[in-house]
């Protein structure tokens, strides 16, 4: 044959069939032989073990892949002892050809061409009888005397056209040299089997389905097919694409997690950035405050009062010089005014004068008793003040004076003894008010605290932490005391008090980080403390911790595992305080270390301590654990007994107070009561009523002469104006010597500070130091500066010192983020030292980066992914299952057409029946697929929803992706489609009634059986080798029967063949000289196969018959 001849074709043009067989040194098969194949196809017929089946697997070995190759199909496996593959390629090399045991009982093959590099080639040539013409080659060989497979090697050619095998001679002649094949005969030489398979199954209609592939290699000696549900589950439908489309899906959500993640991190720095830049602005403009507050504390500060100082006394001197000028023109209008009123008033004087001698004498007396009564009148009203302070009477008579007077020394004596008495008591009751004064402001001050910070920690502790962690620059939160972490068992709580007790020191143990370390220590070390303080480096723990003994205090104990120190913790209470909790001291013996439940310690070296102070043996004062509870109640409890306490001491220190200042009333009264010595000095009434009568003389007196009185009231009326114009005078006169005296003053106070630096030439130090001038609230006077001046540096200290506060709280926070951040990503970090001032702007820049830059392209990617990739790719999946659905139910019709030309039985055909049952698994997935495409619009809007919808994702890749059974399970249920299905036959007559129905092929009798068997055969490889534009028939058409119907009579046998014929199928049958009638209908040729054996080994060789010759040989051979 010619490279281009394709053959005079006269069936199913387009169809691939089998056109010629090549095979060189195959088998039993010595040498070239070269065998072309009718369009009909081809018999192999010979005696039984003549090289039949040797030429069937040489077709095998050419068109399968290894792993379907099944190379002497006609031995029955049934036969007791059996095995597979009792022939390899390794034998059909080396020409194995026959088996015998040697002296020790040991297998021994014997080959035709063993003991030498040898070597064996097959060609298979393929036609469509159109325009297309592949040859496919495959050659193995041993390089040296090796007889086993893994020493084989092998080489696959595919040529256009025609080749002839015979050219492979030349090619092992040269050793084997592959490289001048390729060069001498182009061809396409592919480098691995899968290669050679996917090319091949392009170039001859096989298409992409490896089903079909696996049924060829099984139809060879297939005699029955089980249960026909799985033989057309496994043998006509291919693996879904839906296997394919979830693979994408998956490949899909990779990338979408991946930018899932970028964006959660994005999200996160966020987060740990977000208050940095206000805090980091914050840091710097303090810091600027500060300084600039520090650096105007001294020269500036007092040029700047200065200049303020001479201009508030310019403004004074400016106001006095208008005030003198006001107070000059209001004088001389004063001064006339006096004049008058002078002059009238002394000519009124001497007309009184002249006229009433008489009258001004009795006045003068009648003004001097006045005044002795007044002044008898005030020494009564004092002494009788001082009387009653001695609880008498006050006397109204000399007797009753002088009977008093003789008492008051008893008085005074008594009074004196009463308070010596009395001041040892005072000095106790003070002194024990005062201390329960203390003692409720301290508890009641403890109240307060622990209602706020909610700790059990004391607050001389808390302090103490508060200005450590302030200045070592770390949260307050990370810096726990040991007693904040531990508790007491549930269960456990009597052993509250005992357990108080023993970890009371190491309670108020600082847990240091290790990161923390180094800043920690280095403010202790730097700073005085006033007082003890203990902390421990909380370090990793490696494994678990320590499990503490049974019945020990660590077993009554518990820690916050949730907190980073709490492993640790953990370890230290196992380690140190493994003390054996026993009910009574008796008990404490039997121990190494233990403690009683009223917390007797004993210890190491039979050293025993019991610790009842306050602290540790009131509940008010308890430190251990987190709930404040138990301790708020128990000081509530504590402060009311003080206040109480406190009002007791009190009310009894002012009864004692009370009486001793009544005593000393006492004392101080009779002491000045001594000092009035006379009933005279103290007798008012007789000069009240000596100056009654002087009065009346008086009146008696201007009644008698009419004229007097007018001029004395005339006289009374102008003394009393030309008194007040004086006043007026002597004040406008005081008010302009005090401002002349304070203009003076002011004038050389300003001369001098005039004279001095008084204005700051930097605009910023002027308007931030009148920015504080203003702030200051105190009146601006020259006689005020020296106020203002202290009232003016205090605001700037306040200034300066809140900004220095707020400069260190920023720093705080700043610094937290920033280690926070380099903690979580250090890779991220655009700085690692954790310094604020280097790197403070850095991290300002990357959140602002993240914000504008990296949030929004990490969210704008993450939701055009899961808009624009994921949704889609899981709809693309749902519709591939819909879809293989469809394409199995078409294609079982496109197959059912093909049964339904050829009768099964007679007046029947066969059907392939099927019942669809989705399971729960697919209907779930579409509802979650339904929800994820009803959702989408709107999780292109919404960030909640969007991440909602990514969760929904995320909940579904897992379940395609997990390794338990039950994820298996369900993705089996939802991606294969073929478990949806229930497949049987159904033979029905003409009118579609039922005549029986095929489940397992196996029940039916072996003619029947293997009926059956061609039946289902011919539907399934029609499924996979057809498609509906070529009428159900199979694109490629070699079908291998090897030794088939040797069970059926000749009317089952020839039904089977019609259904092969009727579908299309190239039929290449081994089966011996007697089965040739049968099957002459129904092929094209006949191959007789023939061995003789020599002394040097079996050698098979094959001719064309004719089935006349076939037919005569039968009768023959009897």
């Amino acid at each position: 044959m010619t490279g281009t001849d394709v053959g005079a074709r006269t069936i199913y043009l387009g169809q691939f069939r089998l056109i010629r067989l090549q095979v060189i040194n195959w088998g039993t098969f010595s040498g070239y032989k070269d065998f072309p194949i009718d369009e009909r196809g081809v018999l192999f017929t010979g005696p039984s073990g003549s090289g039949k089946s040797s030429l069937m697997d040489a077709h095998s070995a050419v068109l399968l892949p290894t792993h379907d190759q099944r190379f002497n199909a006609s031995a029955d496996l049934n036969v007791r002892g059996a095995k597979q593959a009792t022939r390899s390629v390794a034998d059909y090399v080396r020409g194995a050809w026959s088996e015998t045991n040697d002296e020790h009982a040991q297998s021994q093959v014997r080959y035709l061409r063993g003991g030498k590099p040898t070597w064996s080639a097959i060609a298979a040539t393929y036609a469509d009888g159109v325009d297309s013409i592949t040859t496919a080659v495959v050659v193995k060989w041993f390089t040296g005397a090796e007889t086993d497979g893994s020493s084989l090697k092998t080489m696959h050619q595919l040529h256009h056209g025609h080749f002839n095998l015979k050219l492979m001679e030349e090619w092992a002649q040269r050793n084997f040299d592959t490289r001048w094949l390729k060069a001498t005969y182009p061809a396409h030489y592919p480098e691995s089997q899968t290669a050679y398979m996917r090319e091949l199954t392009k170039r001859i209609g096989l298409g992409g389905s490896k089903t079909a592939l696996s049924l060829l290699g099984k139809a060879k000696a297939m005699k029955n097919v089980g249960d026909l549900n799985l033989f057309i589950r496994g043998n006509m439908l291919d693996e879904p694409e839906t296997f394919g489309a979830a693979q994408k899906m998956l490949d899909a959500f990779t990338p979408l997690n991946e930018a899932y993640e970028t964006a959660r991190r994005a999200h996160a720095q966020e987060r740990v950035l977000r208050d940095l830049p206000p805090n980091w602005e914050t840091y710097r403009v303090s810091g600027r405050t500060h300084s600039l507050a520090e650096t105007l504390l001294g020269e500036a500060m007092e040029t700047y009062l200065r200049g303020a100082h001479v201009h508030a006394l310019q403004d004074a001197l400016d106001e006095l010089e208008r005030e003198k000028k006001a107070l000059d023109t209001d004088l001389g209008e004063r001064d006339r005014q006096y004049e008058e009123a002078k002059a009238a008033y002394v000519s009124l004087d001497e007309q009184l004068r002249r006229e009433g001698q008489a009258l001004e004498d009795l006045k003068l007396r009648l003004e001097a008793a006045n005044s002795e009564a007044a002044s008898r009148e005030r020494t009564y009203r004092t002494y009788s003040a001082l009387v009653d302070r001695l609880g008498e009477a006050t006397p109204a008579t000399e007797e009753e004076f002088a009977a008093l007077r003789e008492r008051l020394p008893q008085v005074l004596e008594q009074a004196r003894a009463d308070q010596q008495e009395l001041e040892p008591q005072r000095h106790a009751i003070f002194a024990a008010a005062g201390d329960a004064r203390k003692q409720h402001q301290a508890k009641a001050a403890e109240l307060t605290t622990l209602r706020s910070t909610e700790s059990l920690i004391p607050n001389h502790a808390a302090r103490r932490r508060e200005l450590i962690a302030d200045g070592a620059g770390v949260p307050v939160a990370e810096l726990p005391y040991a007693a904040e972490l531990i508790d007491i068992a549930d269960g456990e709580e009597r052993w509250r008090p005992a357990a108080e007790k023993v970890l009371r020191s190491f309670g108020l143990r600082l847990l240091v980080p290790k990161r923390h370390q180094k800043a920690v220590q280095a403010f202790i070390d730097g700073n005085d403390m006033r007082g003890v303080v203990e902390y421990s480096v909380v370090t990793a723990v490696s494994g678990a911790p320590a499990t503490p003994g049974r019945e020990t205090l660590a077993a009554k104990l518990t820690v916050d595992w949730d907190h980073p120190c709490g492993p640790w913790l953990a370890e230290q209470l196992a380690d140190r305080f493994d003390h054996a909790c026993v009910e009574s001291a008796e008990e404490l013996e039997q121990h190494r270390m233990a403690v009683t439940l009223r917390g007797t310690v004993k210890l190491p070296g039979s050293h025993y301590r019991k610790d009842d102070r306050s602290e540790t043996a009131n509940p008010a004062s308890f430190i251990l654990g987190g709930s404040v509870t138990a301790k708020l109640a128990a000081l509530e409890s504590e402060v009311s007994a003080l206040a109480a306490a406190e009002e007791r001491t009190r009310a009894d220190a002012d009864d004692l107070d009370r009486r001793h200042r009544e005593l000393e009333a006492v004392v101080d009264a009779a002491t000045q009561l001594a000092n009035y010595t006379g009933w005279s000095q103290l007798d008012h009434w007789t000069s009240a009523a000596a100056a009654a009568s002087y009065a009346e003389r008086i009146e008696q007196l201007k009644a008698d002469n009419v004229d007097l009185q007018r001029i004395e009231e005339e006289r009374a009326a102008a003394e009393e104006r030309w008194q007040s114009v004086s006043d007026a005078c002597s004040e406008l006169r005081n008010k302009l010597s005090a401002n002349s005296v304070r203009q003076n003053t002011l004038v050389e106070t300003y001369e001098r500070e005039s004279a001095k630096p008084h204005t700051l030439e930097n605009e910023e130090h002027r308007s931030y130091l009148d920015e504080v001038f203003a702030g200051v609230e105190a009146p601006v006077t020259p006689e005020n500066f020296t106020q203002l001046r202290v009232a003016f540096r205090k605001e700037l200290e306040r200034r300066r010192d809140a900004a220095e506060a707020e400069r260190r709280y920023a720093h705080a926070r700043v610094k937290s983020a920033i280690d926070r951040f380099i903690e979580e990503w250090p890779d991220s970090a655009p700085d690692a030292t954790g310094d604020v001032d280097r790197s403070g702007a850095d991290f300002a820049a990357l959140h602002a980066d993240i914000v504008r830059r990296r949030l929004p392209h990490a969210m704008g990617r993450f939701q055009q992914m899961i808009s624009e990739d994921m949704v889609p790719s899981i709809s693309v999946l749902q519709r591939a299952v819909e879809n293989a659905a469809g394409e199995i139910e078409n294609r079982i019709a496109m197959v059912n057409t093909g049964l339904s030309r050829v009768e099964f039985n007679p007046g029947t055909h066969l059907q392939i029946a099927y019942k669809a049952n989705p399971p729960a698994e697919v209907k779930e997935f579409r509802r979650k697929v339904d929800a994820l495409l009803r959702d989408a619009p709107a999780a292109r809007r919404d960030p909640e929803k969007l991440l909602a919808q990514f969760r929904r994702v995320r909940e579904l890749m897992t379940r395609f992706t997990g390794d338990d059974a039950e994820s298996r399970r369900w993705r089996t249920s939802v991606l294969d489609v073929r478990t949806s299905y229930f497949f049987y036959g159904v033979e029905s007559d003409a009118e579609e009634n039922v005549v029986a129905t095929y489940r397992n092929t196996a029940s039916n009798s072996g003619g029947e059986q293997e009926k059956l068997v061609a039946f289902c055969l011919a539907a399934a490889l029609s499924y996979n080798l057809a498609d509906p534009d070529s009428d159900g028939r199979p694109h490629f058409a070699p079908l291998m029967l090897d030794e088939a119907f040797s069970k059926s009579d000749e009317a089952f046998s020839q039904q089977a063949l019609a259904a092969f014929d009727e579908f299309g199928f190239q039929l290449i049958i081994a089966a011996p000289i007697r089965m040739s009638g049968i099957l002459e209908p129904f092929i094209g040729q006949a191959v007789l196969v023939d061995k003789r054996v020599t002394d040097d080994g079996a050698r098979s060789n094959a001719t064309m018959a004719t089935f006349g010759e076939l037919a005569a040989r039968k009768v023959t051979d009897g």
